[in-house]
């Protein structure tokens, strides 16, 4: 199995871990809304969802280099100020 391959499969293992881990959370509340209250189900649940989260996480691809999310903001505070320094350069020629 190539190394994606295997990290993908890692990390749909762990989504599936994770969403039994939510399944069982919501039987302990249910058993908890019941007359008997099964903390069986809660331990289960914590299990599950610490797995599944740990999979998820070993499995999770590297952060990139560099980041274009805020890319628009960053033009727009460059360009506030190089006008801004524009304006005082004005200000002083004066």
């Amino acid at each position: 199995m190539e190394d994606n391959e295997r990290s993908n499969f890692i990390s749909r293992i762990g989504s599936f871990l994770l969403l039994l881990g939510i399944g069982v959370m919501i039987l302990f509340i249910a058993s908890d809304m019941g007359t008997a209250t099964v903390f069986g189900f809660f331990f289960a649940a914590i299990i599950l969802l610490f797995l599944g989260w740990q999979l998820k996480r070993a499995a999770a691809p590297p952060p990139s280099a560099k980041s274009n999310r805020f890319e628009g903001l960053r033009k727009m505070q460059q360009k506030q100020k190089e006008d801004k320094a524009k304006k005082e350069a004005a200000k002083k020629k004066k």
